[in-house]
């Protein structure tokens, strides 16, 4: 997130609520010309506002970041993440069992719990495309075809500061018999196929909570679920 000088972000609500502005338009009181000029400079180094002929106005970058900010522009709100959840199943052909593709996290938040993939959607990208990078990026699998099934909010705090500490979006993806070789050791991950009689059976592994494996081989109708509890093993 870019950081900016109040006296920035006070030039940037001036801009935001006129189409572009001459310098002594944006002027700001008891702050001397070269201090101005020093703030503008940075805006348009930032590529938040760029110059035109005599008038200063915003970039789209610099709208964009305009509209981020809380309603009197003064501080960039904090929103939830938008990331993709992947729900991903095969048919093991010499067990005959459903298996679900899972992970375990050698990271924190949430060091060592278990559940499905998961990744942040960049900008600019659709579920799929995020969904599909993701299992590449995490696995070294392929998938042709991606269908989103589920959106589900999940929000987490902590119990004695009744503090926020997770706010996610999840737009959950189905993905059915991915194609290549599992990388199932990473610096942050483990990755491995299993059964949900298998979850249930294994007490070593500590799965996040409300983690469900679902058996069927086709994506579910599209639901949506908000989920508001206290945070297990953040």
């Amino acid at each position: 997130m870019i950081q900016l000088h109040d006296l920035q972000k006070n030039i940037l609500k001036t801009l935001a609520f006129q189409k572009s502005a001459r310098f002594n338009e944006l002027l700001i009181e008891n702050l001397e010309s070269e201090h101005m000029n020093y703030h503008l400079k940075r805006l348009i180094e930032m590529e938040l506002v760029t110059k035109n002929n005599d008038k200063y106005e915003l970039t789209d970058k610099g709208k964009d970041y305009s509209n981020l900010m809380n309603d009197e522009l003064t501080e960039v709100e904090k929103q939830p993440k938008a990331s993709v959840l992947l729900r991903v199943v095969r048919k093991n052909s010499e067990t005959n069992e459903v298996e679900h593709l899972l992970c375990k996290r050698l990271k924190h938040p949430y060091f060592g719990k278990v559940g499905r993939l998961t990744g942040k959607i960049r900008f600019g990208e659709s579920f799929a495309e995020a969904a599909k990078r993701e299992l590449k990026e995490e696995t070294g699998l392929d998938a042709d075809t991606i269908i989103l099934e589920e959106i589900y909010h999940k929000i987490r705090y902590k119990k004695e500061r009744q503090e926020v500490v997770q706010d996610v979006i999840f737009y959950t993806c189905f993905i059915v018999d991915p194609t290549g070789e599992l990388v199932e050791n990473l610096p942050y991950q483990e990755n491995f196929w299993i059964s949900a009689q298998e979850l249930k059976k294994n007490k070593e592994i500590d799965p996040f909570d409300g983690l469900v494996l679902d058996d069927r081989l086709e994506a579910k109708p599209l639901s949506l679920i908000e989920s508001i509890a206290e945070a297990e093993g953040f």
